[in-house]
């Protein structure tokens, strides 16, 4: 008698766990979403999803932009530029040259074959220096050496000072800003449309941006998203780019403004 209740007893609890487990079954089916929209409306998928998509060569910028460009320098060695326009690229950015020392042999190796390479193609292109001004009275002889090679072409694209190097991390904040601007205004004076290029620590932590207004900020942050909170115009997202024409690695940016109908309408850099 004990033995048959306890068998009675044991498949009633048998019973209700299995429409138990049954039930849940059920619900939890039947409460799945199912479309891509009710995942979105979920914070953690939604999260999942962004991140799954974005990656540090090809990232989804915050807003659409409006060209696609590279920076190149000799380093980049021997271009074909008809290559690299057909794969997609719209703008470039070359390197003129470096220091202020001797200019013929900071001058970059390649600056003419790329000039003559992007215009060649319909190419529109700008200029950096890379700076290693520690003074105003350097950064004013980089930017007369600058602006003697500006004179090489016409420049769609602003002309900036790339400034960024080791020798400067000694300076304060206000002498870094004060070797900036001291190039920038010599270029200005010269009618140049100009901008700096830095990084976003740089950005953020070493310069005086108030002072910098009125100057277009090429921001360097190689990272899906720029998180530059200032204004912008071109954003630096990889170094680590590949484009037919180039061999080997190449930087990639996006452009956010038609700095072409700009500088032709203000009749700046050589127009």
């Amino acid at each position: 008698m004990i033995k048959s209740v306890r068998c009675i007893s044991f498949f009633v609890c048998l019973t209700l766990f299995s429409i138990f487990i049954y039930n849940f079954h059920i619900y939890s089916y039947a409460n799945q979403p199912k479309t891509l929209n009710e995942v979105k409306t979920k914070p953690t998928e939604q999260k999942n999803l962004i991140s799954s998509f974005a990656t540090p060569t090809q990232p989804k910028p915050a807003t659409p932009y409006i060209k696609k460009g590279i920076d190149v320098s000799h380093h980049n060695g021997d271009i074909n530029w008809q290559d690299v326009k057909d794969s997609g690229i719209e703008f470039a950015i070359i390197r003129t040259g470096y220091g202020w020392d001797a200019w013929d042999k900071q001058t970059d190796r390649q600056l003419k074959a790329n000039i003559d390479g992007a215009k060649s193609v319909g190419m529109p292109i700008g200029a950096y220096h890379y700076s290693y001004a520690t003074t105003p009275q350097e950064a004013l002889k980089e930017a007369d050496f600058f602006i003697e090679r500006l004179k090489w072409s016409q420049w769609e694209y602003p002309v900036f000072i790339d400034f960024e190097d080791k020798c400067q991390t000694k300076l304060n904040n206000s002498q870094k800003t004060d070797v900036i601007l001291a190039f920038l205004q010599k270029l200005q004076e010269s009618g140049y449309y100009t901008g700096y290029y830095t990084f976003l620590n740089w950005q953020r932590y070493c310069l005086d941006m108030n002072r910098l207004g009125g100057h277009e900020l090429w921001i360097a942050h190689w990272n899906p998203i720029c998180g530059c909170q200032w204004p912008y115009g071109i954003w630096q997202y990889t170094s680590d780019g590949y484009v037919p024409g180039i061999n080997g690695r190449v930087d990639l940016n996006y452009c956010y403004v038609d700095y072409p109908s700009i500088i032709k309408n203000l009749h700046l850099n050589g127009f």
